[in-house]
C-alpha cells in the first residue's frame, strides 16, 4: 500500500512539473520535453521510490539482527543428537537454536512432563521446531517421574508453557513410537554416534537405561541442563527444577557410566546471559524466529518482575544448547564424582559434586569421576550470537 501512495505522489509531482514546463517553453521558445521522455522520467522516479520503500521495509525487520557477528564461527564438530525436553519457553529457544545449527542433525525430540504436562509439552516441541523450519520427529515419553510420582511445581512460562501468546498451532503430529523405544533404537543402530541433550527431567533417559543398559552405554555423550552447579537451587534452596522433578531419574543417569557434561543453574544466572526486557522487545521486532522466542519468554519476564523485581529473564536451556553448539563457550570445567539426593527430605534433588582435585577430610577416597561440570564460560556476546543464528 505504501508503494501505491508513493507512486501516486511522485506521478502528481511529475505531471505538474511537466505542465509548467510546457507553458514556460511556449513563452521562452525552449525545446519541449516529449511525452515519451516524461513517461520515462516518471517510471524511473516511481521505481526509485518503490526501491526506497522496500529498503525501509527490510530495514524494519533487520535492524534488530546483530551486526558483525558470524553465528557460524566456532561451531562444534558435526553432531547427531536426540533432544530430551519438557518444552517450556527456554526449551523452545534451545530447540530453535538446534534447528538453525547447520552442524547439528536432530535425530528426534523426546518429550517428558515437566514445565507443563506431557501433551502440552509435545505440542510445544512441534510448534517450536516448525517455527524454525525443522521437521524433526517428536516422540512422547514419560508423563510422571521414574517412581510414578508427581512433585508439584508451577510453570513460570504460563499455562501453555509458551508465554500464553497463542503460539502453539503445530501442523505436524507426534510419532507413534514411544520416546524410550526411539532412544534405544536410535542408539542401537548408531552406536557411539548419538549425543543426548537433556533439557528437562531425565525420566525418559533413566527408563531407557533401566530397560537396556548395554545399548545406553553406547550413547556418545549426554549434555545436561541440570543441578544448581556450584550455586543455589530454584525449586528449593538446594535443588534445581529439572532434577527436583525427578531426582531418582537423575541419580540413575549419573550412575550409568555414560560421559556426562553438566551446565548448572549457577551459569544461567550470570549477568552476561540474562536477557533484559529491552532485548526481548528488540527480538519481538526481529525475524519470525526471534519474535517466537520473545513471546515464549514473556510470562517468565512478568514472573521475575512480580516476584523478584527483576526486569529480565534467564535462558537456561538455550544457554545449555549454546554450550553444545559453539566450541568456545565452555571456558573451564572440572571433573567430579557426583551423586543426587533421592531421600524424601529437604535436600531432595540436590546434586553433590565431589571435586576430583580435592581431598575431603571425611572421604579420603572418592569414586571415579562420573561428570564434567562447566564452571566458567565465554558469554560476553551470547545475546548477539543467539539472535544472529536465529536470523539465518
Amino acid at each position: 500500500m505504501k508503494k501505491i501512495f508513493a507512486a501516486i505522489a511522485v506521478l502528481s509531482v511529475m505531471l505538474t512539473a511537466c505542465g509548467n514546463t510546457s507553458q514556460d517553453n511556449s513563452e521562452e521558445n525552449i525545446p519541449t520535453v516529449t511525452e515519451a521522455e516524461q513517461t520515462e522520467d516518471i517510471t524511473e522516479s516511481v521505481e526509485e521510490t518503490e526501491n526506497l520503500t522496500e529498503t525501509e521495509d527490510i530495514q524494519e525487520v533487520t535492524e534488530n539482527i546483530p551486526k558483525n557477528i558470524d553465528p557460524l564461527a566456532n561451531l562444534s564438530e558435526k553432531k547427531r543428537v536426540i533432544i530430551d525436553t519438557d518444552t517450556g519457553g527456554d526449551d523452545a529457544m534451545a530447540l530453535m537454536l538446534a534447528a538453525k545449527n547447520p552442524n547439528m542433525t536432530i535425530e528426534g525430540v523426546t518429550v517428558a512432563a515437566g514445565n507443563v504436562d506431557l501433551e502440552q509439552a509435545s505440542l510445544n516441541a512441534l510448534a517450536s521446531l516448525e517455527a524454525a523450519g525443522s521437521d524433526a520427529p517428536v516422540y512422547k515419553g514419560a508423563d510422571s517421574s521414574f517412581a510414578g510420582e508427581k512433585r508439584e511445581t508451577f510453570s513460570v512460562y504460563g499455562t501453555d508453557g509458551m508465554g500464553d501468546c497463542d503460539l502453539v498451532h503445530p501442523q505436524g503430529v507426534c510419532q507413534e513410537m514411544p520416546a524410550v523405544d526411539f532412544i534405544l533404537e536410535t542408539v542401537k543402530n548408531n552406536p557411539d554416534e548419538i549425543e543426548i541433550v537433556a533439557l528437562g527431567p531425565v525420566t525418559n533417559i533413566a527408563l531407557a537405561i533401566q530397560q537396556d543398559p548395554e545399548t545406553m552405554s553406547h550413547v556418545k555423550k549426554i549434555w545436561s541442563m541440570g543441578s544448581a552447579g556450584l550455586g543455589a537451587g530454584n525449586a528449593t534452596p538446594v535443588s534445581e527444577f529439572n532434577v527436583y522433578k525427578d531426582a531418582e531419574a537423575y541419580d540413575i543417569m549419573l550412575k550409568s557410566g555414560i560421559d556426562i557434561t553438566i551446565v548448572g543453574l549457577d551459569l544461567c544466572e550470570q549477568e552476561e546471559v540474562i536477557f533484559s526486557e529491552q532485548q526481548l522487545k528488540d527480538m519481538k521486532n526481529g525475524t519470525p524466529v526471534q519474535q517466537f522466542a520473545s513471546d515464549a519468554m514473556s510470562k517468565l519476564l512478568s514472573f521475575r518482575l512480580e516476584t523478584q523485581g527483576n526486569n529480565d529473564v534467564i535462558i537456561c536451556d538455550a544457554l545449555a544448547m549454546a554450550h553444545v553448539i559453539w566450541s568456545d563457550i565452555s571456558a573451564e570445567t572440572m571433573t567430579c564424582s557426583a551423586s543426587c539426593v533421592t531421600d524424601d527430605c529437604e535436600a531432595y534433588g540436590e546434586v553433590i559434586f565431589y571435586r576430583s582435585d580435592m581431598v575431603y577430610d571425611s572421604m579420603p577416597e572418592l569414586g571415579e569421576p562420573n561428570v564434567t561440570l562447566v564452571t566458567k564460560q565465554n558469554v560476553a556476546d551470547i545475546y548477539e550470537r543467539i539472535n544472529a543464528l536465529y536470523a539465518t
